[in-house]
């Protein structure tokens, strides 16, 4: 509609230029898309797929909600999960027509990046009236690599990028109407950053009332009122019913995945903000260079357009410490790149003297030249990003579709799978899950705020404790305190990608597994012995012959704010010690002062050097001392001998 206006609006000799033009960009942009296409099932052998696990996030929250689930992931568990809800209703309805997901996201977002390079063009021409221009903001759009990789990955990235152009471009023609007001309450249902723009389009519209009113003497609050609250009323009644969705199931009014990816240990990432403008540098040089000049002249047609241009990446530095994607959360700023690239080039053109032309054609040489280097700047990086595509594309086949499809062939339908991406795996599985990282499971966010490495495991363990998953499928680098402990994981399943160019982790398993966190214990062997003051043994379990795995059960009466080692020795007849096992709770994931008052904990013990010992009997001794000192808990009981209650005897045969 917009880009008919523009036609409309040129003289009757200009309209048949402008129309060819759209249809020579629509045209070109088919043709990369198709080159894309074949570059990626050259890679992947033939196979067709999203390079992101995270569309397959989007078609499991689509398919329940197309199964009247509402808006879950685990279904009847509702969670606001999505980043993008209205990309989840649009995902939902294609169910009417279709069982398949991922060929109709992928024309989808396809088809939005036809539009963002259509609206780059006519936005274009809107503000400078001539066609070349126009056309080198279309033509740089549509060779944008990134963006590209975009259009086919079945996501909401493009979406937004039109969207969020097309709300700028209604709100420079007519201001905060209601027409802009709906388009900016759309855009911010597929990507949270869509609150901010609105926000400073509300801000720049209130700044210009002010400023014209107090100018004329009518600065009145009704004034203000009357001309804000209605199209205020309409982006509200867009945006909250999925905040107040967030805020009844998480108590906080934005999607999940924003709080588990979004924090920042510093004010500010100088780093972010590094990484963001060398993605953007990369999708054309020159476009960035010529962006500098197009500031100005683009403020005064579109001050929202450069607010959003230079707020976005400074945005994402405040929120984030790295660049997530290959950048994407700034990707849809690329359109607004290039027309402002493609204004700086015209204004820079109209600011050279004009005198000489007559004879020599020098601005019509000038802007083949800027043309030529515009199109060489795009193709700069165009090969690089079909190949991304392809290996992106590649890596999540290898890895999370395997394994979705392995956990749906090989375990129960009501196993529930502890997973670091969610996706494909849930998708496919058809199993409940828990995300260890948070996008739709909230209650692991505590892990997510520890420090990484050990600490933040021994959180997550807790967590996962609660929920007793059967199954863990993991990137044992991510979880190694966890994945790499026998007491907990047992692997099962492995699987493997040659590159690291989106997941970042080769290798992937799928563990069976058991959690230490108890909420009732039944040992074989009932104790009731109390070490110090706080700590109880509630009993064991252990093979009466032979000597196979001891299982201690402890119980917390109090905290501690030591962390205790435990003690297991095998002594023989003699009283010596023949065999030993001294270690933190479960090597250190379950220390004892992280233990809550009523804790039960299931701490399995397995002797490493038994095998050559003599046939005969032995005696188990078990204790708990402090590491730095050596000094042993006092241990109150029956049957104790310097601090070390005796447990029994085994036979070795």
């Amino acid at each position: 509609m917009l880009i008919e206006s523009l036609v409309l609006s040129m003289n009757n000799h200009n309209r048949l230029s402008w129309w060819l033009g759209a249809l020579l960009l629509a045209a070109l942009t088919f043709l990369l898309l198709g080159y894309y296409l074949t570059i990626e099932k050259e890679i992947t052998g033939g196979i067709i797929g999203a390079p992101l696990d995270d569309a397959w996030i989007h078609f499991q929250f689509a398919r329940n909600l197309s199964q009247g689930q509402g808006f879950s992931f685990n279904p009847g568990q509702p969670t606001p999960g999505s980043t993008a809800p209205l990309w989840t209703i649009i995902l939902a309805a294609v169910s009417l027509f279709s069982a398949d997901y991922l060929i109709p996201a992928l024309a989808l977002s396809a088809g939005f990046f036809l539009a963002a390079v259509l609206l780059a063009y006519g936005f274009t021409g809107w503000i400078t009236r001539n066609l070349w221009a126009a056309l080198l903001a279309g033509l740089a759009t549509a060779l944008s690599g990134r963006l590209l990789w975009a259009g086919l990955a079945g996501m909401e990235t493009t979406a937004f990028a039109a969207l969020s152009l097309t709300a700028i471009w209604a709100y420079t023609r007519s201001g905060l109407r209601l027409f802009p007001a709906l388009l900016f309450g759309l855009a911010a249902q597929l990507r949270p950053e869509g609150h901010a723009l609105f926000a400073l389009a509300f801000l720049d519209a209130a700044w210009q009332w002010f400023r014209i009113e107090r100018t004329r003497g009518t600065l009145k609050l009704g004034t203000a009122i009357r001309s804000f609250l209605p199209p205020l009323a309409l982006y509200f009644l867009l945006a909250l019913p999925y905040s107040l969705f967030s805020l009844s199931t998480t108590g906080r009014p934005l999607p999940n995945t924003f709080y588990a990816k979004v924090g920042s240990q510093y004010f500010f990432s100088w780093r972010t903000l590094r990484e963001t403008l060398s993605w953007h540098w990369q999708d054309n040089p020159l476009s960035l260079l010529l962006a500098l000049f197009g500031l100005w002249p683009m403020w005064r047609k579109s001050r929202l357009g450069v607010l959003w241009l230079l707020a976005l990446p400074l945005f994402t530095a405040v929120i984030i410490d790295f660049t997530w994607h290959h950048g994407r959360y700034t990707m849809p700023l690329i359109p607004l790149q290039m027309v402002t690239a493609a204004v700086g080039a015209w204004w820079l053109l109209n600011k050279l003297p004009a005198r000489q032309e007559a004879v020599f054609p020098w601005r019509l040489f000038a802007q083949g030249g800027l043309l030529c280097l515009l199109l060489f700047g795009g193709f700069w990086h165009f090969s690089y990003w079909a190949a991304m595509l392809g290996m992106n594309t590649r890596e999540v086949q290898d890895i999370d579709v395997a394994l979705g499809r392995w956990l749906a062939e090989n375990t129960p339908q009501d196993a529930l799978i502890a997973v670091d991406d969610i996706g494909a795996i849930t998708f496919l599985s058809g199993r409940q899950i828990v995300d260890m990282n948070g996008l739709v499971s909230p209650e692991v966010w505590p892990a997510l705020s520890a420090a990484e490495g050990l600490p933040r495991d021994q959180v997550l363990t807790r967590i996962l404790s609660g929920a007793q998953p059967d199954y863990m499928a993991a990137f044992p680098l991510w979880r190694w305190n966890i994945a790499s402990n026998p007491d907990i994981a047992l692997p099962l399943h492995h699987v493997r990608t040659d590159t690291q160019t989106i997941i970042f982790q080769q290798d992937a398993y799928v563990y069976e597994t058991t959690w230490p966190y108890l909420a009732t214990a039944e040992p074989q062997h009932e104790e009731t012995a109390i070490f110090g003051e706080a700590i109880q043994l509630l009993g064991h379990d252990l093979a009466p012959a032979g000597l196979g795995e001891l299982v201690l059960y402890w119980q917390s009466l109090a905290p501690v704010s030591d962390d205790y080692d435990v003690f297991v020795h095998l002594r023989d007849e003699t009283g010596g010690i023949v065999a030993q096992v001294d270690r933190q709770p479960l090597s250190g994931l379950v220390p004892t002062s992280k233990w809550q008052q009523g804790d039960i904990i299931r701490d399995p013990v397995t002797f490493a050097d038994t095998a050559d010992l003599p046939p005969g009997e032995y005696e188990i001794w078990v204790g708990l001392y402090l590491r730095e000192t050596g000094r042993r808990l006092p241990v109150s009981g029956e049957d104790t001998l310097d601090n070390a209650l005796r447990l029994g005897s085994i036979a070795i045969p």
